[in-house]
């Protein structure tokens, strides 16, 4: 039987292998096209990163499902035991314009739709997010590896997270929603990148995120890492389109 810990170094590996892409792609030419929105980008960078790590996955797990940003799914859809949800490069636009907040985002799920485990990769952050089920929440940086539990109270001043959609409509209502979701925070961030911003919860640098509209990939690995730092994640699902991570 698996394992969440077996699951994590898989996705460890990964996302690993992704954020070398990202980081060697950085110093290439770079293709950048639209997709679907105004706004939406994708490079030649995304999709090798994305490459990158569904080959380390399908050496390591070839029973399983992948899904990911950027290519068609590949392996069991109705018999895998696990299905890994990819985004190669959660902050495409950052990427871009040479901002350092971007990373490779890889998470598992079982059978069942439960997330298992996570790892975000920001390669010119140095910082390696990861968690699974039950073994809490990790950061590895310049300082070594430290346990995440949320952010810390009495700091005089709450922060929140947010993004926009690159929907104008959907941006509309999202700009409308903002005052009253800053009712409870005293100002807000937005980073480019909702792995990174979730994280940032989870690392107890801001208090609080939330952004609707977005993909399974924006936040599948992300998620697991805020949950097992001790935060309330509020995936979408019926009835709801938003995230939202909280103490």
């Amino acid at each position: 039987m698996t394992t969440a810990v077996e699951l994590l170094d898989v996705a460890l590996q990964a996302a690993r292998c992704g954020a070398d892409v990202l980081l060697a792609g950085a110093r290439g030419d770079l293709e950048v096209t639209t997709k679907g929105e105004e706004g939406n980008l994708v490079t030649n960078v995304d999709i090798a990163a994305e490459r990158a790590v569904r080959a380390v996955i399908e050496a390591r797990r070839p029973a399983d499902e992948i899904t990911g940003e950027e290519l068609p799914p590949a392996g069991r859809e109705q018999s895998a035991p696990v299905r890994w949800s990819i985004d190669p490069l959660d902050g495409t636009t950052n990427f871009t314009r040479g901002i350092p907040y971007y990373a490779t985002c890889v998470g598992a799920a079982d059978a069942d739709g439960r997330w298992l485990a996570g790892a975000v990769v920001a390669p010119v952050l140095a910082k390696t997010y990861f968690a699974h089920r039950d073994g809490g929440a990790w950061l590895a940086d310049s300082r070594g590896i430290r346990r995440l539990t949320g952010p810390a109270d009495g700091r005089g001043a709450r922060l929140l997270g947010m993004g926009y959609s690159y929907s104008a409509e959907v941006r509309s209502e999202q700009f409308v929603a903002t005052a009253e979701h800053m009712r409870a925070y005293t100002d807000a961030r937005i980073f480019g990148s909702a792995a990174l911003a979730i994280c940032a919860v989870a690392e107890g640098a801001i208090d609080g995120f939330v952004e609707t509209d977005l993909g399974e990939h924006d936040w599948a690995a992300a998620a697991v890492i805020a949950e097992e730092a001790g935060l309330r994640v509020s995936r979408p699902g019926p009835g709801s389109s938003a995230l939202t991570v909280e103490r």
